[in-house]
């Protein structure tokens, strides 16, 4: 009865090729591979033809779905040929590692907390990397055991593998996994012990190479390994497993195995050419990109390159030239020394784009497979390219889709894009649909928040929500939850808003929030959301803005009047969608003292005048008063170009046909200072700026009239008293025709 303990490094490609040799020598009865027992039922599907790596298997919580854990493979995984091998030969396989279950039960209990910070301690291989002038473990390890592929010396690899790591360990070195590390080995020990009970002569174990040394001496260690499995909680956690596809640039994460590799397209690369030793096909493979691409790359060059990596790891004293050696040679033969196209390099072949499959058949994530039932039962295209669907949100259909889409944004799956929408509460949505087939990942990586959609969107924004502690974000939270109904969320976030608002200090975060929640009303209309509520919510927010805006702006800096004067405006229209006349008084006489009070910010003080004579608070007379105090030649300069942009802030209307502010506006700018004007010039085009094209060509072209003529006219020839009441009231049927106020009278 013999045991062959296969020390590997997860996802590395010289460790998968040396494990297929030792499996065609040895001819085992069992295989037993690191990892949980509760994947084991997806592990069988390796093999076939229809599941095409990367892939992983995503193991979760039935009842916590936010517990999970994904275990990628790549078809260069030692583990991912150990099982394939099992069952092509018919073989029998497990898996050894400790059940998900009891290692979930166990973080819940706080039995892995880790007594020494991670970022403190270096990785044991660091030691040796170090005495070998190596200023990365990960490289040492590379050019002694994944690059130097040769078949005859695979029981050579594997025993140096168990001497190194049996060295390290009896360094005692520290571990931040020690503990849980003890746990699982003596899981994994036990695994060996009872195949050999059940008389399997010819026992393969592939696992990661720290955990080699611990599976020796299984006799020796039987009662310290009972003992400690003894400790383990009786768990009553269900976990599930599926597959998902995987993409080459998810596998350079820390997940599952814990192990992440930087370079997925190179290991492919040393996987598929084990016999490119000296890089030629690979660089053959850059020039080729390249030329894709319109860059001017020839045969010499991939000599060249070939040429200068060699010598480079020649004088770093490595065995043969690496990923390392063979990038600095393409930067400067290939690219001429501009490393800029090294990124073009580093997503298409050292990364790569490779995507997974998995078999239509197989069980499927509970989001996943609602997301497919939806798409089905809404009639929903998937296209590869682009497809622009318009929808009507009073059809019963148009609005269900409307609702998945913004559940799907809520979620952040990337497939429908809103576009070419007039206005908010229109009944005309447009949107653009973009199948891509990671978006399949997307909507996998959220399958830990619920077994739906509309589920997993609720919880996923509860638990943003509940992670903020700023009362912006929640009212944008709610903006997304309102189209997509998702009311368990909605009454979350406005409970949350309400506490928040309740104890929040800084004015401007109260401002900030009330627009955006002033607009979510606007869907009520379509939608049928009640939105009372939030309605409310707004209503004590802005009363608390009310009274404390005024002491809110006194002394402000420039910085900070610019930002206030922006919320103010802002407010200013929630104001008038809220179309509440006690509100809508309190607000304007906030304004009212905002615009005379000494010590607010001349910006916000030209702001408020303009915003209360638009509103026909303060007459014309009154408003052409603050305006030539606000640009007499008694302020500095600075002082009124700051109010002018206030109160012009925009539109420049009020200039085009008011004579008496465009003179009084003329006068000042007339009489300013050469090195003045220079100073202020920053701010005034600033201002005219953001006037539409057609206004600022009309202000230009009244400049260059000068100060315009403001006399009364004679009695009889005044605009008001010259006006024919008759002619005028000949237009009125139509315009109440054309604003929907009456039918038309028959002329039959």
């Amino acid at each position: 009865m013999s045991v062959q303990i296969l020390g590997v490094r997860h996802h590395g490609a010289g460790s998968a090729h040396y494990v297929a040799e030792v499996l065609k020598k040895l001819k085992p009865d069992l295989i037993l591979v690191e990892g949980p027992p509760e994947m084991e039922a997806m592990a069988r599907w390796i093999g076939d033809k229809a599941l095409k790596p990367p892939v992983a298997v995503l193991c979760y919580d039935q009842e916590r779905t936010e517990q999970a854990a994904f275990y990628p493979f790549a078809v260069y995984s030692p583990e991912w040929v150990a099982i394939q091998y099992a069952n092509a030969k018919k073989i029998p396989f497990r898996m050894m590692d400790l059940p998900l279950a009891i290692h979930w039960q166990m973080e819940r209990d706080g039995t892995f907390q880790p007594t020494t910070e991670a970022s403190v301690l270096k990785s044991p291989l660091t030691h040796f990397a170090e005495a070998a002038g190596y200023e990365d473990s990960d490289l040492w390890w590379e050019d002694h055991f994944e690059n130097r592929y040769l078949p005859k010396e695979a029981d050579a690899h594997f025993e140096a593998v168990m001497l190194t790591m049996q060295t390290l360990r009896d360094a005692g070195l520290p571990s931040h996994l020690e503990l849980e590390n003890e746990y699982r080995e003596a899981y994994m020990a036990q695994c060996i012990r009872q195949a050999q009970q059940e008389m399997y002569q010819n026992i393969v174990v592939v696992c990661g190479a720290w955990h080699g040394p611990a599976l020796l001496n299984l006799e020796a260690s039987a009662s310290q390994h009972q003992g400690i499995l003894q400790k383990l909680p009786k768990s009553k956690i269900k976990v599930d497993a599926s597959w998902v596809p995987w993409t080459n640039e998810r596998l350079t994460w820390w997940s599952g195995y814990g192990a992440g590799i930087a370079s997925p397209g190179w290991y492919s690369h040393l996987w598929e050419h084990p016999k490119d030793t000296t890089g030629v096909q690979w660089l053959s493979g850059v020039a080729r990109l390249f030329r894709s691409k319109k860059v001017d790359v020839s045969t010499a060059h991939v000599i060249e390159s070939t040429r200068l990596a060699e010598s480079l790891a020649a004088l770093r004293d490595r065995p043969r030239a690496g990923l390392l050696e063979f990038n600095e040679a393409t930067i400067a033969v290939m690219c001429m020394g501009e490393a800029i196209q090294m990124e073009l390099l580093k997503r298409e072949l050292i990364v790569g784009k490779d995507i997974g499959k998995v078999p239509k058949d197989l069980p499927k994530l509970p989001l996943h497979a609602d997301f497919e039932h939806n798409i089905e039962k809404l009639r929903l295209p998937q296209p590869e390219g682009k497809k622009l669907l318009e929808l009507d949100l009073r059809k019963d259909l148009d609005l269900k889709r409307s609702i998945f889409f913004f559940q799907l944004q809520v979620l952040e799956v990337q497939w429908a894009q809103q576009t070419g929408v007039r206005s908010r509460g229109t009944f005309k949505e447009g949107w653009e649909l973009k199948w891509r087939p990671e978006i399949v990942i997307q909507i996998v990586d959220k399958g830990i928040w619920g077994n739906t959609i509309e589920e997993a969107a609720s919880k996923y924004l509860i638990s943003k929500a509940d992670q903020s502690t700023a009362i912006t974000d929640l009212a944008e939270y709610i903006r997304h939850a309102i189209p997509a109904e998702l009311f368990v969320a909605i009454d979350h976030l406005l409970l949350k808003i309400n506490e928040l608002s309740a104890v929040v200090a800084d004015i401007q975060q109260l401002m900030a929030a009330i627009g955006p929640l002033s607009h979510v009303s606007r869907y009520g209309n379509v939608r049928g959301t009640d939105l009372q509520a939030i309605a409310k919510v707004v209503e004590s927010m802005l009363i608390r803005v009310c009274v404390g805006l005024p002491t809110a702006c006194y002394g402000m800096d420039e910085q900070s009047a610019q930002s206030m004067f922006k919320l103010i405006r802002s407010v200013h229209d929630a104001v008038r969608l809220i179309e509440n006349p006690d509100l809508v008084g309190q607000w304007q006489q906030v304004l009212q003292t905002l615009a005379i009070k000494e010590g607010t910010p001349a910006i916000i003080r030209g702001c408020t005048s303009r915003l209360l004579f638009d509103a026909q608070v303060v007459s014309q007379e009154e408003t052409t008063t603050q305006f030539g105090l606000a640009l007499s030649n008694g302020n500095q300069a600075m002082e009124s170009a700051a109010w002018l942009e206030g109160f012009l802030s925009g539109s420049g209307t009020i200039l085009l046909f008011d004579p008496h502010l465009w003179n009084l506006l003329y006068r000042w700018m007339a009489e300013l200072e050469d090195d003045v004007f220079n100073h202020m010039l920053p701010i005034l085009r600033r201002t005219f700026a953001q006037f539409p094209t057609a206004e600022r060509k009309q202000i230009g072209e009244k400049a260059r009239q000068g100060t315009q003529n403001t006399g009364n006219k004679p009695a009889e020839q005044n605009d008001y008293q010259s006006f024919n009441e008759e002619q005028g009231a000949s237009v009125l049927p139509t315009l109440a025709l054309i604003f929907g106020l009456k039918q038309p009278e028959s002329h039959v």
